[in-house]
């Protein structure tokens, strides 16, 4: 017989419903609060004109400090000092180096065999040596003839003392009238004649060392001209041996070795490497912003060098202008075209509002930006200054403490307020 299990029941009493009523109204309030707090978050959502993810966008704080208006560019290091050597006549070269060679100041580099020039140098020295022989012949002339006419002075002189005796005696005969009045006369006359005879051989003698010196001045100064001639050709000459003007290296040789080339065909090009400058690419719309004698600094191998801008090229080429900047001291271990980078300083502001550059000055025209506040983007208008490389300027639209995007801001639109997503 099966055993009932009836005196294991129990009779449960029946609870009333106050349990249900306080979950009820628990949920109730919960949900009452639920939709409270989202009213807010409702209301943005239906404000808002575009809703973005944060992960794809870069912000920054706006802060306060120095800022440094300054463009990188990129640039390959020249030889200052570049010399290059022509030949000065038609002639033969005979190479004595090669490129890359280093050389140093006075080193035979190369030489030239022109026989018309050494032709030329031996017949103007032949017409040299005659004219050194004329000369000398002249001179002898000249004091041959000197001598002649001294001698026709003093004999003028002396038959002019005798003329003059002969009348003090005939003077002295007339008185005692020893000789007629007509050989008196005739004594006067040869006294007249012999007066006129040595003061015309004094003016004789005056012209011809005129006329001589002048003579000889006029042939010593075709000497000086051939002798002129013949120094220029000696030089001419002197230079067919081509000798460096520097401490250096042999950059390019434009000819071969036994090569017949004409007057002044480049032979070779030298580099000066104690003197090297940096031929900067600067972009042609950061170009006006630029003057001679603002500072920079090159970068090589993580070094930074300082310089100076010195020159800036007025032609554009390619959308760039080239630059020159010398170092203030030359950096060693500097090759020649070497690839450096170089940052040129415009100009220095101190204690002012900047933030972090990024895409948003571009395409917000550096007019607008998106201020970050309780999720939200805020278009605002902004005004911005002085442009570096890496900060920029914020003269108005923003304070210090800011957080605004930095990165592009094409995802924004026209958008006057966007919802950040996570």
């Amino acid at each position: 017989m099966i055993r009932s299990t009836s005196h294991q029941d129990k009779v449960i009493a029946h609870r009333t419903g106050s349990k249900k009523w306080f979950i009820t109204g628990i949920a109730t309030i919960g949900m009452l609060s639920a939709v409270a707090l989202s009213l807010g978050s409702f209301s943005q959502l239906l404000s808002a004109e575009q809703v973005v993810s944060s992960q794809q966008l870069k912000t920054a704080k706006v802060v306060r400090g120095d800022i440094l208006q300054d463009i990188r560019v990129e640039g390959r290091t020249l030889a200052a000092v570049s010399p290059s050597l022509y030949a000065i006549a038609p002639g033969t070269v005979t190479l004595h180096v090669k490129a890359g060679d280093a050389i140093s100041a006075g080193q035979l580099l190369a030489s030239l065999e022109s026989p018309e020039l050494r032709n030329q140098l031996l017949q103007e020295e032949a017409t040299l040596q005659r004219l050194e022989m004329d000369v000398k012949r002249q001179q002898i002339a000249i004091k041959q003839q000197q001598l002649d006419n001294t001698q026709a002075m003093e004999l003028a002189k002396v038959e002019l003392e005798a003329a003059q005796s002969e009348m003090a005696r005939a003077q002295a005969s007339i008185e005692k009238q020893i000789i007629s009045k007509l050989e008196l006369e005739q004594t006067m006359v040869e006294l007249k004649r012999a007066e006129l005879k040595e003061r015309h051989a004094i003016d004789s003698l005056k012209l011809s060392q005129e006329q001589l010196s002048f003579e000889l001045q006029s042939t010593q100064l075709d000497l000086d001209r051939q002798r002129h001639l013949v120094t220029d050709l000696q030089r001419k000459v002197d230079a067919l041996k081509l000798t460096s003007p520097l401490n250096g290296i042999v950059g390019n040789i434009n000819v071969q070795q036994k090569q017949h080339v004409q007057r002044d065909t480049e032979l070779m090009s030298l580099v000066d490497l104690r003197e090297l400058e940096v031929e900067a690419y600067i972009p042609e719309n950061l170009a006006d912003d630029l003057g001679i004698g603002l500072t920079a600094k090159v970068q090589i191998n993580n070094q930074y060098f300082p310089a100076t801008l010195m020159a800036i090229s007025p032609e554009v080429e390619n959308g760039r202008v080239s630059g020159r900047i010398r170092f203030e001291q030359q950096p060693e271990n500097l090759r020649q075209n070497q690839r450096v980078n170089a940052q040129i300083i415009i100009s220095q502001k101190q204690d002012v509002l900047k933030v972090e550059r990024g895409a948003f000055v571009e395409t917000g025209s550096a007019r607008t930006a998106y201020r970050v506040a309780d999720g939200n983007a805020y278009r605002t208008p902004i005004q911005l200054g002085v442009k570096s490389i890496k900060e920029v300027e914020v003269k108005g639209g923003l304070q210090v403490g800011d957080t605004i995007v930095i990165s592009s801001l094409s995802p924004f639109g026209q958008a006057q307020q966007v919802i950040l997503s996570e």
